[in-house]
């Protein structure tokens, strides 16, 4: 029987009115799989494919009885994406005369108590809301859950590696118990085939998952500019030239890895469109560009495709939120991972099916990399993803929620949980009993007759809005034009009254600061610098090192035919002399480097073994931007890592006397307060030395 066939008359009418010539190979396949066994579903497929329906249709199709409670679950990592696929899967819903609820902040109280009173239809929500749900209203959640037979989750592979992730495996498995064996499909657009078994472990559910791959993908366009020479703390007029010249044919998206370089190009962009009176209109987006302002610009770009726009972003337009089809993409600076590159390309082509590319660089190891990433792409070789291993803030945070939801556990069952929860089976025994004894100590947890409960500093967690996330949100100063919100900044010295700055790609003069209430008061100006944000850039890939590496030792990057890489490339060879294993780098000041071309994560762990067997006052430094670690004679202390001269025993004894570096290391972890040191250093052991 064909897919076609086996789907209900209402969803074939609804393909039959949109007018699709057919079903995609994914949609073709999800809707055999569904009906022709009861397993969990990957997908992983191209941007543009119809993941979306490629999950929906078959869980909609298998569904007999709606009356009986709310049937599909579907998560998603983002509000705007579930406003996205609220407005795509509407349409359908209207087909099967089913109702499609959107649950976030955003959303009145209303809409969430018409469908908690009378739960039916498809529930579209975010990870941080079910928790939300959990802890304030638990019955209110069993009632809602409890007859969701399908759990659709978005963008899998954002969660992946993540604490994030962590949080939603802990979440699937707290509000499955509620349910009678749900089924489980997550779409993803990049997936390493090294990460399938890590995919399929996801949901905790005892069904076999099956994985499909589409390995379709658009033709793909690439243009390299490259500005030999040139790098600096501004990015070069020779490539802003290159960028501005293709925004005035082509509808783009520039990727510059910083929320620095993102409004120095959009504003310096938006001068000389201005100066040539170009009708082109250039936006910047990131996180501390306000929610409304970035809203307006997806709608802007999803609704004005006849006119020509640019968008600079960060990370946040490489999930799949629909701004519609854009020509092209720019990337300025190098992606961390082949899979952040894939995701940005992604972005562009969706109308004709041609990816366009245009590499534009001044700084020849940003080049290199970008390259590296690129023929790692074109051969389909992604990275692969570094997997959190014992997550025990994340854990302390469940611990935590779960006291909240349940109000009290007998403190046997608490001990459990590493039993209870596929998601912490990799937990010991011994060291979750430490965690909560811990935990009791620092008075998160109080004990009363063998119950655990919520202690005082608990219950002053959980009045802090931030508990339902296990991402840090920033506390940085709102921005203010008039009675607009503009976004939010770091507050740093250079911020003063008179002080000009970018933001959302437009220039601001500071007319007031009020520190108290964490609120800058600004008015148009002209001219101004970027604000000094908190480095967003990505820990680099393995992969793309170790293929950086492979390109200079080959000298295939003589196959791009252009002198001035050629050139660079060659300089950079030059630069470094190979010996006994190891590449090293000498500058003028005859100070010596290691350059390990090796992740981020690998060149943490080896300047920890470094630091670990130092003398007193020696400092040795890493620059990862160049795989570089440099410090007094490093050459010898290589020689002693490589001779056996240290072990994991070295680095806890320095860790034990140094509570800056355990600082240091986990400051990206949220809710370490919750964890012991010893188990910190543990963790910081687990996931930097386990590559």
């Amino acid at each position: 029987m064909q897919a076609f066939d086996s789907l209900s008359r209402d969803i074939q009418q609804y393909i039959y009115d949109k007018g699709w010539p057919s079903l995609t190979s994914i949609q073709n396949a999800a809707i055999k799989q569904v009906a022709n066994t009861d397993h969990n579903l990957i997908l992983s497929a191209p941007t543009a494919s119809g993941k979306t329906e490629a999950a929906f249709i078959p869980a909609l199709n298998s569904v007999e009885d709606w009356e009986t409670g709310l049937k599909v679950l579907y998560i998603s990592p983002l509000k705007a994406l579930i406003n996205d696929q609220f407005q795509r899967i509407s349409e359908l819903s209207a087909y099967l005369d089913i109702p499609i609820t959107r649950w976030h902040g955003e959303v009145s109280q209303a809409q969430k108590k018409k469908v908690v009173n009378q739960p039916k239809g498809v529930l579209l929500i975010t990870p941080e809301s079910i928790e939300g749900m959990l802890v304030n209203r638990p019955g209110e959640a069993q009632h809602l859950f409890k007859g969701v037979e399908w759990i659709i989750i978005d963008e899998l592979h954002s969660f992946l590696g993540t604490e994030r992730g962590i949080h939603l495996q802990s979440l699937l498995q707290r509000i499955s118990q509620f349910m009678q064996v749900p089924r489980f499909i997550a779409m993803s657009a990049t997936l390493n085939k090294k990460d399938f078994g890590y995919a399929k472990a996801f949901f905790g559910s005892n069904r076999d998952t099956d994985i499909l791959v589409d390995r379709d993908k658009n033709d793909l366009l690439i243009t390299i500019d490259y500005t030999s020479g040139e790098a600096g703390p501004f990015v070069a007029r020779e490539s802003l030239a290159a960028i501005y010249q293709y925004s005035k044919t082509e509808t783009m998206l520039i990727f510059p890895n910083s929320r620095n370089r993102v409004e120095e190009i959009t504003h310096k962009l938006d001068k000389m469109a201005k100066k040539e009176n170009a009708p082109i209109r250039y936006f910047a987006h990131h996180s501390s560009v306000d929610k409304l302002l970035r809203e307006e610009v997806e709608f802007f770009a999803k609704n004005n495709e006849d006119q020509l726009f640019t968008i600079t972003c960060t990370s946040t337009l490489e999930l799949g939120i629909d701004i519609g089809s854009v020509d092209s993409v720019v990337q300025y600076g190098s992606p961390p991972s082949t899979s952040s590159l894939s995701q940005r390309l992604g972005r562009s082509g969706r109308r004709t099916h041609q990816s366009i590319l245009h590499i534009v660089e001044d700084d020849s190891w940003e080049m290199l990399q970008t390259y590296a990433a690129l023929d790692l792409l074109e051969r389909g070789e992604m990275d692969a993803t570094e997997m959190i291993e014992t997550p025990y803030n994340a854990l302390a945070h469940q611990v935590m929620a779960i006291l909240f939801q349940k109000v009290s556990m007998p403190m046997t069952q608490l001990f459990q949980l590493n039993k209870i929860f596929p998601v912490w089976r990799a937990i010991p025994d011994a060291d979750l009993a430490l965690l909560i004894d811990y935990m009791v100590e620092k008075d998160f947890i109080e004990i009363m007759d063998d119950e655990a409960i919520v202690g005082l500093e608990g219950e002053r967690l959980l009045r802090s809005r931030d508990f339902y996330a296990l991402f840090f949100t920033t506390s940085d100063f709102s921005v203010h034009y008039q009675h607009e919100r503009i976004g939010s900044l770091p507050f740093t010295p250079d911020i003063q009254i008179e002080s000009k700055i970018l933001l959302a790609g437009r220039v601001w003069i500071v007319k007031d600061i009020d520190v108290k209430a964490k609120r800058i008061l600004v008015e148009m100006t002209k001219e101004g610098r970027p604000p000094k944000f908190i480095s967003d850039e990505g820990f680099v890939s393995n992969e793309v090192r170790e293929n950086m590496e492979k390109l200079l030792r080959t000298g295939e990057y003589l196959t791009l035919n252009n002198d001035k890489i050629t050139r660079d490339f060659d300089f950079l060879k030059s630069e470094l002399y190979y010996d006994d294993g190891n590449y090293w780098y000498e500058d003028n000041q005859t100070n010596i480097g290691v350059v390990t071309f090796r992740g981020t994560k690998f060149n943490i762990a080896l300047l920890l073994l470094i630091k670990s067997i130092a003398a007193e006052g020696e400092k040795y430094q890493l620059h990862d931007k160049h795989s570089l670690i440099t410090g007094p004679d490093i050459k010898r202390m290589v020689e002693r890592l490589a001779g056996g001269d240290v072990s994991l025993d070295n680095v806890v004894a320095y860790l034990e006397k140094n509570e800056k570096a355990i600082e240091e290391l986990t400051a990206h972890q949220k809710f370490m307060q919750l964890v012991p040191t010893s188990l910190k250093i543990k963790w910081i052991l687990n996931n930097f030395f386990s590559i």
